[in-house]
């Protein structure tokens, strides 16, 4: 059985010019504004802390979860012509600092010749 994995790995500046992003959707999980900075506050499941520049210039905060910032990276993968498979598990992790986009894909159909 063959695994495919992709990994992205995202020095904490570029993970929130993501988050960024997202937060300009109406769908995302993060309140519509500029993203001043965040905080990872859990490692295992991954969780952040994500302050918020409202257009009023009022700065809120808000707790995004791994699935959140899965979605976030799918929409930065989309937006940048990145494939993503639509059957691949996907993770993200804390490794030294750096986020790491994982997108696994197990093909049971594959048999090395023998």
């Amino acid at each position: 059985m063959a695994i495919e994995v992709r990994r992205m790995i995202l020095e904490q500046s570029e993970f929130q010019a993501i988050l960024n992003v997202y937060a300009q959707l109406n769908e995302s999980a993060i309140p519509k504004g500029f993203v001043v900075g965040f905080e990872i506050t859990e490692e295992d499941p991954l969780k952040a802390f994500v302050n918020v520049q409202m257009q009023t210039g009022e700065q809120i905060g808000t707790e995004i979860d791994e699935d959140a910032m899965v979605t976030a990276l799918i929409n930065f993968c989309i937006k940048t012509k990145i494939p993503v498979s639509r059957k691949s598990k996907k993770t993200v992790k804390l490794n030294n600092g750096k986020v790491s986009f994982d997108m696994s894909l197990i093909n049971p159909g594959f048999t090395a010749n023998a």
